[in-house]
């Protein structure tokens, strides 16, 4: 009888358990639909910094970063100011060597790439610091997924309150675009609040159904061909592996005027 008891005890438990989860589950998928339905919801008088970059209006004084690969290298724009941690964490990780000899491990032809880990398959290290891939989201209505830009790969953890997030980390992604059809061009004109971030993407390309979900960070304004190389790689169909492996054989950060004066 006493065993009974306990295992009473314990099936009660479980269904708590569960009841409790399945109540964490379903406010989080409420509370991400919310976001996703605000994500376009934009002020008139919105800075899309990234139009920009994209148009070569660059500082020379602007902090750049440059992804050397075994298929060449691409340049990006850094925006300290709306994600000053996350910039801050990968620019240390990068003038610590941390990204010489790591690989783009994985690849959705086309749509986007993801770069900067020790193992190609994408996978951390045993006993990685966890402060380098739980930096906390940074996300701004300035900036947004166009091809090319560069997003920030941590953890990801799942609230109550906030829903799913993405922390910033060592990884990161870079957006190739999916096709825009008129469908979804009238879609996209037509959402909540201003046409700007709409038109660019129409104009400019881009991964719209991540938008303000994970951490943009960076824009790429050189070494497209480059890009589109790599995104168009044979890949391994169950994990998106390169089928060859992508070395980044280093990462650094300087001036856009440096950056120039290095092309010659």
């Amino acid at each position: 009888m006493q065993n009974n008891g306990k295992i009473k005890k314990l099936v009660n438990f479980l269904f708590a358990a569960m009841a409790v989860l399945t109540v964490a589950m379903i406010v989080a998928s409420i509370v991400n639909a919310s976001k996703r339905k605000q994500a376009f919801n934009i002020p008139e008088d919105i800075e899309l910094v990234q139009l920009e970059t994209l148009s070569g209006n660059i500082a020379d004084d602007a902090m750049i970063t440059v992804i050397s690969t075994d298929y060449g290298d691409m340049a990006a724009e850094l925006y300290p100011q709306f994600a000053p941690e996350t910039v801050e964490n990968y620019k240390s990780l990068s003038e610590s060597g941390y990204y010489d000899g790591t690989f783009i491990y994985e690849v959705e032809k086309g749509i986007h790439l993801g770069g900067g880990c020790v193992y190609n398959d994408g996978s951390l290290p045993d006993g990685y610091d966890k402060s380098i891939e739980t930096v906390g989201p940074e996300i701004s209505k300035n900036l947004w997924p166009v091809k090319g830009a560069i997003m920030s790969c941590g953890l990801t953890h799942t609230t109550l309150w906030r829903g799913q997030e993405t922390y910033s980390g060592s990884r990161f992604l870079i957006s190739g675009s999916i096709e825009f059809t008129d469908e979804i061009k009238t879609q996209m004109l037509d959402m909540q609040g201003n046409t700007k971030v709409a038109d660019m993407f129409i104009e400019y390309g881009g991964t719209p159904n991540v938008s303000q979900q994970i951490t943009v960070f960076a824009q790429i304004f050189d070494g497209w061909d480059v890009l589109d190389a790599v995104l168009d790689v044979q890949t391994e169909e169950s994990t998106l592996k390169p089928v060859q492996d992508i070395e980044i054989t280093g990462i650094r950060v300087c001036t856009y005027k440096e950056y120039m004066e290095s092309k010659g």
